[in-house]
């Protein structure tokens, strides 16, 4: 059983949901969330954050760890090419992904999602991919962060294709939500928002991140209101609400800045969905909310308003009771990264940045650690190996032992001597290297029963004389006409040891009724040189 920790290393707050892997099943085994100081170097107070929620997280070792990029700096392209086979993919991607950046490619990471597959030429399937680029910078960055407080994640995902697994694996949070369409998961962050459009039971389809989010609103507000971004945000987080949900003069003003702290977000939302239809051939059929943002009270309402289209609150299936119900749109992303690190099979995310220079080497040294135990485990193979041998050799000799003596002592009876090697007393038993050798096969009594057992039954034939020897045998007899002394000669030389059919004088009897025949057959068997001795 594994334990699995999905990390979201949010802007504003880090979150941690811990899952326990079995064979076909998972269940969640703890959710945590820590608020990041608002002042202070932000990779201070990423790591403060990070070591606290580690200490809040339920006792016990993890066995593997998923992270998204935190950063905005990473930049998502669609791209497709006219084939499927995942060694062209990676041959053609460096091509494709240079020429799209303004920088040189040797300073990026990138990975890359198949999100679609559709006919191509011949008989290869065209693909769409999905590629996530950052710079290595800011990636080592995060890993050398990440390290000082020993977390080491063995996957580093794009945030939107973070939720292919919750796609595939609880397409039933979906019911309701544009039935048979697709389905955008809109997770609305402090400072980014992350978009994953795909079909419930399918997978993501489509995914971009882009900054802006919660703390639009902040500042919005505090504009209205001509307080400090600190104090907004405490407002918004306990008082705040967009549309209907407000109430009183002042939650009036505060849901009007509200919307107008949307506007940024819809100006980049819009058109992703806009770009998905037209990648795609599909309408986004409803929009589901996550993140922090998620939680503000009429926000979904606002957006419906806004996008005209179907929009609610993430809820999350029914093994995640652990996180309570209120928090659940704030842990989607953690939950949904614990599940990418409980994915296999050929419907599990590809994409993975730590590559090249930056792949886990936690594998190695797991192998390391363990190299006693796994020298023990071999050490004990090769004895039972051995001992298998051993055990396998002194039977195979004493059936052997067994088998001689049954062949010494049929040997001894038969032809006088004893002899163990099996195929020299095959051949002694068969007449071969012993005098029995130059005894014929045939006798002139087995030669008999062969001739008359090959005359046809319905063949009126009577013989007046046969004459037998181990060369030659002689017929001579009547038939009813020459036709028939043609079918006999032919019956007879049917069998193996009739090489030779003559036919002698054939004329009419006195009487004039029959005809008398004589067959001269000569005698040679397949290994035998025939004749008399």
């Amino acid at each position: 059983m594994a334990r699995i920790l999905g990390l979201d290393l949010g802007s504003h707050a880090v979150k941690g949901v811990v899952l326990e892997a079995k064979t076909k099943t998972h269940t969640t085994h703890g959710f945590a969330e820590v608020r990041r100081a608002q002042e202070g170097e932000r990779a201070d107070t990423l790591r403060a954050a990070v070591q606290e929620l580690l200490g809040q997280l339920p006792p016990g070792n993890v066995d593997q760890i998923v992270v998204a990029l935190p950063s905005p700096a990473l930049t998502t392209h669609a791209l497709s090419l006219p084939f499927s086979d995942a060694r062209r993919i990676e041959a053609t991607l460096p091509f494709e992904v240079g020429s799209l950046l303004p920088f040189d490619i040797s300073d990026v990471v990138y990975d890359y999602q198949v999100v679609g597959l559709k006919d191509g030429e011949g008989k290869d399937k065209a693909s769409d991919l999905l590629v996530g680029v950052v710079r290595k910078a800011e990636l080592a960055e995060l890993l050398a962060l990440l390290s000082e407080l020993k977390v080491d994640p063995r996957i580093v995902t794009h945030p939107g294709l973070a939720y292919q697994n919750l796609f595939q694996q609880h397409p039933g949070l979906f019911q309701g939500t544009g039935e048979g369409g697709a389905v955008a998961m809109v997770d609305i962050g402090h400072e980014r928002t992350s978009v994953s459009v795909g079909k419930p039971g399918e997978g993501v389809q489509f995914a971009r991140t882009f900054s802006g989010g919660g703390k639009d609103l902040s500042k919005a507000l505090a504009a209205e209101f001509q307080t400090s971004l600190a104090e907004a945000n405490h407002w918004k987080e306990q008082h705040g609400a967009v549309a209907s949900a407000a109430q009183g003069p002042d939650a009036e003003r505060a849901a009007a800045a509200f919307v107008r702290g949307l506007q940024p977000l819809l100006r980049e939302l819009r058109p992703t969905l806009k770009a998905f239809t037209a990648r795609s051939r599909q309408q986004v059929g409803a929009v589901v909310l996550c993140g922090g943002t998620a939680k503000l009270p009429g926000l979904a309402e606002q957006l419906s308003r806004d996008l005209n289209l179907p929009v609610r609150v993430l809820a999350l299936p029914a093994d995640a009771k652990p996180i309570p119900q209120a928090e659940q749109p704030v842990a989607a992303q953690a939950y949904s990264l614990a599940l990418r690190g409980n994915a296999a099979g050929v419907r599990a995310p590809r994409f993975n940045l730590r590559r090249g220079e930056f792949a886990f080497k936690g594998d190695f040294d797991y192998v390391k650690d363990k190299l006693g135990l796994l020298a023990s485990f071999a050490a004990t193979l090769i004895l039972l190996l051995i001992a298998f041998g051993v055990v396998r050799n002194s039977v195979l000799a004493r059936r052997e032992a067994q088998v001689d003596a049954v062949l010494c002592d049929t040997t001894q009876r038969i032809l006088g001597r004893c002899e163990k090697d099996y195929n020299r007393a095959l051949n002694m038993l068969a007449g071969v290297e012993s005098p029995a050798a130059a005894l014929p096969r045939l006798t002139a009594v087995n030669l008999l029963a062969e001739v008359t057992g090959r005359v046809p039954d319905e063949l009126p034939v009577k013989f007046t004389r046969i004459q037998i020897d181990l060369g030659r045998v002689i017929l001579e007899g009547e038939t009813d006409s020459s036709k028939q002394i043609d079918t006999l000669s032919n019956a007879i030389k049917t069998h193996d040891c009739f090489k030779d059919v003559r036919q002698g004088k054939v004329e009419k009897t006195r009487d004039g009724s029959k005809m008398s025949f004589r067959l001269d057959v000569q005698v040679q068997c397949p290994g035998e040189q025939g004749g008399e001795s």
